[in-house]
């Protein structure tokens, strides 16, 4: 066989390769893959859940268990990018993949694959082509995929309690979205309690209260959409004040997920 007509037949190979390649994770393929190892947990790594999960140390040894499995299966099966010097970037998918885990740990459904395939951080804030707008972190449905910036992330854990959590926000946001068409009980029940949501959010006594309390960050009053990311950043962080303040709500978001931070 004639040299050039070698060279023709592995230079197409090469190129199918790489469009697979670039199918394989453009439709989150990676997700199925059997044969993707799943790293297990160093102690340094629980240690790094522990500094920034006060929950994590309090799990039963059940629940614990799980929530360390569903981590792996995240980080491993998920498609983490960095764009730019982003330090400590093993910790930030660990934190990231600790989110998504707690936030969903009473759910069955927690991999998140109509809803989530790529996580992308950057150092700090950037500039989306989409809005174009500056943001710090952000959550895209059609792209499937949730962007943050590094420095607001790690700030975000920095006060446990100041309600502010930019990972649970836009997790939140996915999660609302892998249940809008699910089919299943959870799902079905996930939508009846955003439906109370929108009900209790468009009640002018309810409106009242959170302005005289403060206790929810004014952005929430966005829409439906944004009010359920705040509040799930409150029912995180301060279960205790959220339940004595507005436990209508919080029971609604317990009955969403299942689980409670306290």
């Amino acid at each position: 066989m004639h040299v050039p007509k070698i060279f023709a037949i592995l230079a197409g190979v090469y190129i199918v390769g790489q469009f697979l390649y670039i199918v394989y994770y453009a439709i989150g393929l990676v997700q199925f893959n059997p044969f993707v190892k799943l790293k297990p947990l160093t102690t340094l790594e629980k240690q790094v859940l522990t500094d920034n999960f006060p929950i994590y140390r309090k799990l039963p040894e059940v629940l614990k268990a799980r929530c360390e499995e569903r981590i792996k299966w995240f980080r491993s099966r998920k498609k983490f990018v960095f764009y730019g010097a982003v330090s400590r970037q093993e910790d930030i998918k660990l934190i990231l993949s600790g989110s998504l885990v707690l936030m969903t740990l009473g759910l069955k459904n927690y991999k998140m694959r109509r809803s989530l395939m790529r996580v992308i951080v950057y150092p700090s804030q950037y500039y989306s082509r989409i809005s174009r707008r500056h943001h710090l972190g952000e959550y895209n449905p059609f792209f499937k995929t949730v962007v943050f910036s590094a420095e607001q992330l790690w700030e975000g854990f920095r006060i446990p309690n100041d309600n502010i959590n930019l990972a649970m926000h836009e997790f939140a946001h996915a999660l609302s979205y892998e249940m809008k068409r699910k089919g299943s009980w959870e799902a079905m029940k996930f939508r009846v309690g955003f439906r109370e949501i929108h009900a209790l959010l468009a009640a002018p006594l309810f409106r009242e209260q959170m302005a005289a309390t403060g206790y929810f960050r004014e952005y929430g009053m966005t829409n439906t959409q944004e009010f359920f990311s705040v509040a799930v950043e409150n029912y995180v962080e301060t279960p205790q004040q959220f339940d004595q303040d507005f436990p209508e709500l919080y029971g609604i978001l317990k009955r969403m997920l299942k689980f409670e931070f306290r």
